[in-house]
């Protein structure tokens, strides 16, 4: 095998493999780190420029009985660990569930790779084969009342094989919620399917959610849809609004029926897939704009679980935006300063929790040496504030006093009426009840 030539795999691997949701490791036949991408780093703590081209043995405190990459590299066989559990060298304790294979190009073997998660999440595939990493109940971040409600709704649905519908704001977690609904259910051996409604191509959606047979059309093959590979398990339905109103029809008789119909098929599929559908638009409003089947939604909707968007529950954003601190600093002590945390409160994230997460991510990334995190960095990092955003220093500290001060004077204006203060400063009343605590505003604890 030329040099090149496997020089050339190992960099297309990187460049695909970077963005997959699982950790990523491969070693060349000499043990030398080719590939390693973002989510392997955060696993073990490191950055990828600090593990590329080093040695496995100089990364981890392995030997070659322990390391499963030095296995799959000299035996050429698959290893499969269920639970492995080793020391980087920067002083991480890691748990990883992992398989690794051996790398082979033309009948060589020029490598091995690792794909590995957390202990306690697992991999699963997607039905066009993506692997996603499964989540619980306890990766849903929040102590605010509305998310307790939300939770302690999704657990109590988790525990029926009824429909849920799932509706909320795009960013505010639904499919993490569908992950928890069914991973808590009794189908959690079975598959979790993952398909937004919206992303379907034109006229595509009865062949991805039914399958196809071959001579059903030109060019038809006999591929399972949707509803079939969920069988036995959850098939989670994203923006299930986008869906025109013929093919609602026919997953409405689908889902009454227990059958479907591939097209070209001479007889019916039986299918058992329970379906956790999503919608950002409120119901009420998806029928009177004829976006969903009234009969569809009374279908799909026996269990309605509505997820709060982040403005309406401010208490849980410096805890959520620690967590993202935590997931994306690579093992650092970063903290948020008290500017940081003020600005955080004050935004209003229309996009909600995954916009949240981006900003985080995108700041310790843009000043990787900080332990720090300032709001002018938080300002710098977020694609619609980034621009005019306030320096570091005395000018944030005196635009966080005057925000304090119009909170006070609209409380004071208001009469202690955190309704009417709240209105006059247009914000909602949840922040407000949330700036009037961290002032210690007498009425904070009334419900006024």
């Amino acid at each position: 095998m030329e040099p090149s030539v496997a020089a050339d795999v190992w960099k297309l691997y990187q460049e695909i493999l970077e963005f997959a949701p699982v950790g990523v490791h491969a070693v060349d036949r000499d043990g030398r780190t080719r590939v390693y991408n973002r989510v392997m780093g955060e696993i073990d703590g490191y950055r990828p420029d600090e593990v590329l081209e080093k040695n496995v043995f100089e990364l981890y405190e392995l030997n070659e009985e322990t390391s499963t990459l030095w296995r799959a590299l000299k035996t050429g066989h698959p290893v499969q660990i269920d639970e492995q559990v080793y020391v980087a060298r920067n002083g991480r304790r890691v748990v990883t569930q992992n398989r690794t294979k051996p790398v082979v190009l033309a009948g060589e073997v020029i490598g091995a790779m690792e794909i590995a998660v957390p202990r306690g999440s697992r991999v699963t595939a997607d039905a066009d084969g993506r692997e996603r990493c499964r989540f619980s109940f306890e990766d849903i971040l929040g102590e605010s009342q509305a998310m307790r409600r939300a939770r302690d709704l999704a657990e109590r649905a988790a525990r029926t094989d009824l429909p849920v519908l799932l509706v909320g704001e795009t960013g505010t977690g639904k499919e993490l919620f569908a992950w928890a609904i069914h991973e808590a259910s009794t189908r959690k051996h079975g598959p979790f399917l993952a398909q937004n409604c919206a992303a379907w191509p034109e006229g595509l959606a009865e062949s991805v959610l039914f399958g196809t047979r071959r001579g059903g059309f030109t060019g038809a093959v006999d591929r399972a849809g949707v509803l079939e590979l969920a069988s036995g398990g959850t098939l989670f339905l994203d923006e299930v609004h986008a869906m025109s109103p013929a093919v609602q029809a026919k997953l409405l008789r689908a889902l009454q029926d227990g059958e479907i119909w591939p097209i070209g098929a001479r007889r019916s599929v039986q299918t058992d897939a329970r379906i956790v559908a999503a919608m950002n638009v409120p119901p009420r409003e998806a029928m009177a704009r004829g976006l969903l089947r009234p009969d569809l939604l009374y279908r799909i909707g026996a269990i309605a679980v509505h997820l709060p968007p982040l403005r309406q529950r401010p208490e849980d954003i410096p805890l959520l935006a620690r967590a993202f601190l935590r997931k994306y600093g690579n093992g650092r002590d970063a903290r948020l300063t008290s500017d940081a945390l003020a600005f955080l409160t004050n935004h209003d994230w229309p996009g909600n929790v995954r916009e949240l997460e981006q900003t985080v991510r995108s700041a310790l990334a843009l000043w990787p040496e900080a332990v720090e995190i300032t709001a002018a960095m938080l300002q710098s990092a977020h694609p619609l504030l980034a621009e005019g955003a306030p320096q570091e220093g005395a000018h944030v500290a005196r635009a966080d006093r005057l925000s304090d001060d119009a909170i006070r004077r609209a409380y004071e204006a208001a009469s202690g009426n955190l309704t009417r203060a709240a209105r006059s400063l247009g914000i909602s009343r949840q922040r407000m009840q949330y700036h009037a605590r961290r002032l210690g505003l007498r009425s904070a604890w009334q419900d006024t």
